[in-house]
Parts: C-alpha cells; sequence; structure tokens
C-alpha cells in the first residue's frame, strides 16, 4: 500500500525532500503558505557555493561526478507524479491516531486556476493598480495581479486581493476562463503516515537594534536587500543604485547584526559570513570598494573560496562590530574598533549592508510548540512518532546542508514507512 506523507514548508528543504520522496514512491503533499515556492532562496538570485540560481541544485556528485544539477524550476514541480502541491495554504490542526495522522488544511483563493491559466500574462498588461513590490525594496511597482518572480512555482500569476478593486479587466482579457475573482477559501483533510517539518527560516526585521537606523536611514539595507540589487530580476536589473539612483562606489558590510547578540538571537545565523563574502566578491568585480566589519569568520570548507577570492580582490576586512552608523555629507559613517590595531574608525561609504540573523518559521506554528527549542527551532525530531524536521527549521544553515539534509530525512522516511510500518 502506498504511503502518504505530508511535507509542511517549499523551501529548498521541502521541495528537495518531497521530490526525493516522490520519486521513492511515495505519495507526498507538499504545503506551502505562500503563494510560490522557494522561500527565502528565491530572493536570493545567485547562491553559494555555485553560484547558481538560487532554484538550481547539485543532486548526488558519486552518481553524476558533481557535474549534475536538478533546476526545480523545469521539474514541473506542480505535476510530478506522486506529488500535490498546495500552495496558500495553512494547517490548521494535526491530529495523531494510532500510526496515522490527521491534518486539517485551510487554502486561500488563488482567483487564477493553475489548470487553465497559458501564462499568457495579458491579465498583468491590462491591470490598472499598480502599488510598491515590497519583495523589491519599494523601489519599483507591480500590478496588483503579478508574478513575483520570473521562474515562479506555480508559474501562474499571483492576485494580491487587498490591492485588487474588481474591476473585472483582468476576467474580460483571459481567453481561457482562468480567473475568478469570486472564488473563495477551501478546506480538506488528509490523512498521512508521517509529517517532515520544513518551515524554515526568514531574515529578521534590524530596524530594532541599536545604533544602525534600520528604516530610518534608506540606503542601509540587509544582504537579502543588497541580493535582490544584485539580481538581474531585481529593481535595478542588477545594478547596484543608491534609493536616490546614483552608482554605489562603496560598500561597508556588518557581520553578526543580531546574531551571537545577548539582546537579539543569541546563536550564531551560520550563512552569514559565506553569503556577505559572496555578495562582497560579486561588488568587488562590479569595481565597488568593500569593507567587512566582523567578530569571527565562520566559513565551511565548501565555501573558503569565497573568502580566498575576497582577500585576493582587495575586500578590506576589519575585526570588530560597529556600533553606530550615521550620515556625514552625502555619505554613511559607520564608526568601529578595529580590535586588531586597537583602533577606532571611521569608515564612510554610500552603502552599510547589516548581516541580519536567521529566526525561526516554525515558531509561528501552534503545533509545533511542543518541539521547540528556545530560540523556535525543532529541538528534536522522532521517527518512532513519524514526525522529522529538515533544512534550516532546525537551526540556521546553508543550501548545501539543507539539501543533504533532506535528502538523509527523504531515506529515513521511506526505510522507516516501507520497513515498519
Amino acid at each position: 500500500m502506498v504511503k502518504t506523507v505530508v511535507v509542511v514548508g517549499a523551501g529548498i528543504a521541502g521541495v528537495q525532500v518531497a521530490q526525493q520522496l516522490s520519486d521513492l514512491g511515495m505519495r507526498v503533499h507538499l504545503v506551502e503558505k505562500e503563494a510560490t515556492v522557494g522561500g527565502l532562496s528565491a530572493h536570493l538570485g545567485k547562491v553559494f557555493p555555485t553560484d547558481d540560481c538560487a532554484l538550481c541544485l547539485d543532486v548526488c556528485e558519486e552518481l553524476y561526478d558533481g557535474k549534475h544539477r536538478r533546476c526545480q524550476y523545469r521539474t514541473l514541480l506542480g505535476t510530478q507524479k506522486g506529488l500535490t502541491l498546495h500552495t496558500l495554504t495553512d494547517i490548521k490542526s494535526i491530529k495523531k491516531n494510532g500510526k496515522k495522522f490527521s491534518l486539517s488544511l485551510r487554502s486561500q483563493p488563488r482567483l487564477v486556476s493553475p489548470d487553465r491559466c497559458v501564462v499568457c500574462l495579458e491579465c498583468i498588461n491590462v491591470c490598472d493598480v499598480e502599488v510598491l513590490d515590497e519583495m523589491n525594496l519599494g523601489r519599483r511597482n507591480r500590478k496588483a495581479i503579478y508574478r513575483p518572480v520570473p521562474q515562479a512555482i506555480p508559474l501562474i500569476p499571483v492576485i494580491d486581493i487587498e490591492s485588487c478593486t474588481k474591476c473585472g479587466k483582468c476576467v474580460d482579457v483571459c481567453g481561457v476562463g482562468a480567473i475568478n475573482l469570486e472564488q473563495k477559501r477551501t478546506s480538506r483533510s488528509i490523512t498521512a503516515d508521517a509529517v517532515v517539518i520544513a518551515t524554515g527560516v526568514e531574515e529578521r526585521n534590524p530596524s530594532n537594534l541599536s545604533g544602525y537606523e534600520y528604516g530610518e536611514y534608506q540606503d542601509v539595507l540587509t544582504q537579502r536587500e543588497l541580493a535582490r540589487l544584485l539580481d538581474s530580476t531585481g529593481p535595478t536589473n542588477g545594478a547596484v543604485l543608491t534609493a536616490s539612483g546614483k552608482s554605489v562606489n562603496s560598500v561597508t558590510m556588518i557581520l553578526c547584526a543580531g546574531s551571537r547578540d545577548l539582546n537579539a538571537a543569541e546563536y550564531c545565523s551560520q550563512a552569514c559570513c559565506t553569503y556577505s563574502l559572496k555578495h562582497a566578491v560579486m561588488l568587488k568585480n562590479s569595481g565597488v570598494n568593500v569593507t567587512l566589519c566582523y567578530m569571527d569568520l565562520r566559513v565551511p570548507l565548501h565555501s573558503q573560496h569565497y573568502l580566498t577570492l575576497a582577500r585576493e580582490l582587495g575586500v578590506k576586512f576589519i575585526r570588530g562590530k560597529p556600533d553606530q552608523v550615521t550620515i556625514r555629507g552625502d555619505s554613511l559613517l559607520t564608526i568601529v574598533e578595529d580590535t586588531e590595531s586597537k583602533k577606532r574608525l571611521e569608515i564612510e561609504s554610500d552603502l552599510v549592508v547589516l548581516a541580519s540573523s536567521l529566526i525561526p518559521l516554525a515558531s509561528e506554528r501552534e503545533e509545533f510548540t511542543s518541539i521547540l527549542d528556545k530560540h523556535g527551532f525543532i529541538s528534536h525530531q522522532d521517527p518512532r512518532e513519524r514526525i522529522y524536521a529538515c533544512g534550516t527549521s532546525t537551526g540556521p544553515t546553508d543550501i548545501p546542508t539543507s539539501v543533504a539534509e533532506a535528502n538523509s530525512v527523504a531515506l529515513q522516511v521511506y526505510l522507516d514507512l516501507e520497513g515498519g510500518a
């Protein structure tokens, strides 16, 4: 009898474990609260250690000599046999009945049918409503009907219900009847043999960090926001500009902005050093001067080449955590004590970029409170209870590690269900 697994969260780890389980012959329900899959990685453009698009993942090196990629965008995730994708869907309850789970799901209306839409995008062209594009720092507008990213999965447009005026122009222009503005939310129940938690993380809003003036100065950004500027599909088409539109000549990066901090997140966010170095290298390759302020550099072996390259390209490293960012003339001024030279430095730059801490999304779900640690990450998983977790739901980590964990968990679920149930 075919076993059923529910995977909660469709970020990189959730997608990977769902596809692996489906390939192993399981029936999989992949549940995602957002309109598209990808999680935080969908915001990042190129990712380390290979500088691939975030939706392209390494597959087993032993099988493919380290040269094989699998692009999530091209895997037909939404139509993969045995795998059902539920977007805009929340889990309202999880109950254990013997060896089975009973899950109650509630889905918000998509309004655009994935079965009918042919992605002609004429609906976007005729929409008269424009709002600030929050994914792209509010530096450009989007329509009330839009695609969050060009490689969105599902590929169909999303309707922002709060911005939509229901004028009906999109309905009239759609030649295949794919849009229903009166669609209601739906509920359904699923019986499953196992649950995999892959709820991921989000970047902490650093506006409450003393001294950094995030939210006060428009040119104080987070690393995620810098990633959007560096992305060719971002608000500036890959050009790094200030909020006023001026070309950027210099950037100061502040690592551990809210991580390893008793007043914010006490833990190390693991991936911050590496993606900060990745961005520093990308900036240097564009002719931008970069100063990187750090407490410690924690870079895994598979990403050491970024550190080596950053040094070779002339990124300036200062060991010390800045205590203040202020304005001097037309520039931002970062004040930091270099703990190696024992000198207090003032660094002028066009942008200041904070490596903000990564915080767990599992803590948003009441069903998981009993298995969370004090920070909100999944503290333990119990194969005997058929509850598993992978990726950043168990703690901050990078994409290669998340993918490896997802593969491991998929195999563990398969062995447990096929071997003992």
